[in-house]
């Protein structure tokens, strides 16, 4: 007799907490951020950092920051294999989701970036402006979303 055994995927999106320091900081490695996460930032009264799990593994990471109203995505970062399944929207419509007093949404890309600003665009973000050289000798698109 065939068994057959079903493995089912769990996807959890939740705070970094200190024992995801060492990953989280290997993967942002990948940006082009010099950005280290420590424990104090865990705690920072405008930074917040979320991981997406798939079966227990982090997949991905964003860091976003809260001032009133406003909510600015500094940056999400998917592992390469897990990229244009649907991670980078789940977690961007967590933090929406999650954050309903705040009213507009802004995030900065590069301009060589179609498939990020693809993305953005799906999800209701718009161009606003272009920061000249941002990126070195790259633009960065602006991007606003209000709600």
């Amino acid at each position: 007799m065939l068994k057959l055994i079903w493995k089912r995927k769990i996807k959890v999106i939740r705070k970094v907490v200190a024992k995801d320091l060492k990953l989280v900081n290997e993967l942002i490695k990948n940006l082009d951020s010099n950005e280290i996460v420590n424990i104090e930032l865990l705690d920072h009264p405008f930074y917040r950092y979320l991981v997406y799990e798939l079966n227990s593994e982090i997949i991905a990471v964003l860091k976003y920051s809260i001032i009133y109203e406003r909510i600015e995505i500094d940056y999400i970062y998917v592992l390469e294999k897990y990229r244009r399944k649907g991670v980078a929207t789940k977690l961007i419509n967590y933090i929406v989701e999650e954050n309903k007093n705040c009213k507009n949404f802004s995030l900065e890309v590069r301009k060589s970036n179609i498939a990020a600003q693809k993305l953005y665009e799906n999800l209701g973000f718009k161009v606003v402006n272009i920061r000249k050289n941002y990126y070195g000798n790259e633009d960065a698109l602006i991007y606003m979303r209000s709600e």
